[in-house]
């Protein structure tokens, strides 16, 4: 059997370290690196209090546009510590810690052994550039989506014209939403609610919404209301969001904000097609448009009704006027023309009951074509009457009379149209256009 062996000759293997070995060296580099407390700015996400008073949450930049993240760390608020950063905040109105809120804070840089993990140990905060982030990252997402055309693109689609079908999204469990669907409600008008039941506050919030938005968008809502109660600036971030205000600026309807605060106006609000201060305000506005076409309907109804009852009643006038004349005319030709006009009258008196009963489903936009439609038919119905009326005139016998004709007829009617129809001896009636004349027959003489 032959056997080799390894020769390592005098070098000694290299030292291993073990993880806590490891992790105290690279502490100690981190604290002579980092001697002082530094000042950080960055975005807030998943802020989360515990119950032993502690406050953690990871300071995040971000590149580019939506919620890309370029760089995040990990930060811990101490319960001794929290109390003085609480005290600053309360000295500037407006200034909170909060998810999606851009803060300057100051800390010590730290590497946490038993985790591994790199982390801040904030100890203050600057609670001026708080508010002044706030309103910066605010004109920043607005410059951003005006730069794409989009500021105003929701507030240019045309609005419904019953908005009945209505898209919400809010808690359903929240205050915002039972004050929305109770001012509804005691409208009494048939509505119809899609609601996306998502919070719209908190971490994750923005991303929460933009996705009940994009549901909506693709259901045949009439509409879209994005409502939320009051709240503190931090609450309402998520609405200052690039996220949520490319959602809303892009949606197939309008979209309509009640968020519930007065003071400021969200990038939510410039975007959308309107904002009102509360949800209530919110749904009062569709009760009010619904309120307003059907107020608008029913004028036009009564209208509508008003002018076909007044076009049958000409009609009608006119058909009896034309009867009568007709009626004078020569036997024969007044049967053929009073079955013609039979015909005609009972079609204008279908047409009015028609104009009548289908007055009450006349939409405001189509009055004038029901109106013109009307004044066709009832112009097309004058006309046939003139034309029957030039036909049956010059049958009248009474014009043919006054052209200087009579019509002889004998003692018992019978118009007598031959010579050989008068007996010598008999009476007969002359009919002139002024009277009529009677005289007996002493002789009568035949065309040779």
């Amino acid at each position: 059997m032959q056997q080799s062996t390894l020769d390592l000759g005098d070098s000694e293997p290299d030292p291993t370290l073990s993880v806590g070995e490891l992790n105290a060296r690279l502490r100690q580099a981190v604290q002579a690196t980092f001697r002082d407390d530094v000042w950080v700015r960055g975005e807030v996400q998943g802020l989360k209090r515990v119950a032993a008073g502690h406050t953690y949450f990871s300071l995040v930049e971000k590149t580019g546009r939506g919620d890309r993240v370029h760089a995040r760390l990990d930060v811990v608020l101490w319960r001794d510590d929290r109390r003085g950063v609480e005290r600053a905040l309360a000295s500037v109105p407006g200034a909170e810690l909060a998810d999606d809120v851009e803060v300057r804070i100051r800390g010590r840089v730290e590497l946490y052994a038993a985790g591994g993990r790199l982390q801040l140990r904030m100890t203050a905060i600057d609670p001026v550039f708080t508010v002044g982030g706030i309103a910066a990252a605010r004109e920043r997402v607005l410059r951003a989506v005006a730069a794409d055309g989009l500021l105003d693109a929701n507030a240019r689609l045309p609005f419904p014209m019953v908005p009945l079908c209505v898209g919400v999204v809010t808690s359903r469990g929240s205050a915002a939403y039972h004050d929305f669907v109770h001012e509804l409600e005691r409208s009494g008008n048939a509505w119809r609610l899609v609601v996306v039941d998502v919070r719209v506050q908190g971490d994750g919030a923005a991303r929460r919404m933009k996705w009940a938005l994009g549901e909506l968008a693709r259901l045949a809502v009439d509409v879209v209301v994005l409502v939320r109660g009051g709240g503190s600036r931090a609450d309402l971030a998520p609405f200052d969001t690039e996220l949520v205000a490319r959602a809303v600026a892009t949606m197939p309807v309008p979209v309509l904000t009640g968020i519930g605060h007065e003071t400021d106006r969200s990038v939510v609000d410039a975007v959308a097609y309107a904002s009102f201060k509360t949800p209530t305000a919110c749904a009062q506005e569709l009760v009010r448009r619904v309120r307003e076409f059907v107020a608008r309907l029913d004028d036009a109804s009564r209208r509508v009704t008003a002018r076909a009852r007044a076009g049958c009643a000409l009609a009608a006038r006119e058909l009896d006027d034309v009867t009568r004349r007709v009626r004078r005319a020569a036997p024969g030709a007044a049967a053929a023309e009073a079955a013609r006009l039979q015909r005609v009258e009972g079609r204008v008196e279908e047409l009015g009951r028609r104009g009548t009963r289908d007055a009450s489903r006349v939409l405001d936009d189509r009055e004038r074509a029901v109106v013109a439609a009307g004044a066709r038919r009832l112009e097309r119905a004058s006309l046939r009457l003139d034309a029957i009326e030039a036909g049956v005139l010059p049958l009248d016998p009474l014009r043919v009379l006054e052209r200087g004709y009579t019509i002889t007829r004998d003692t018992d009617g019978a118009v007598v149209k031959r010579v050989t129809g008068a007996k010598i001896g008999g009476t007969l009636v002359t009919q002139f256009a002024d009277g009529r004349a009677t005289s007996r027959v002493d002789a009568v003489t035949e065309n040779s």
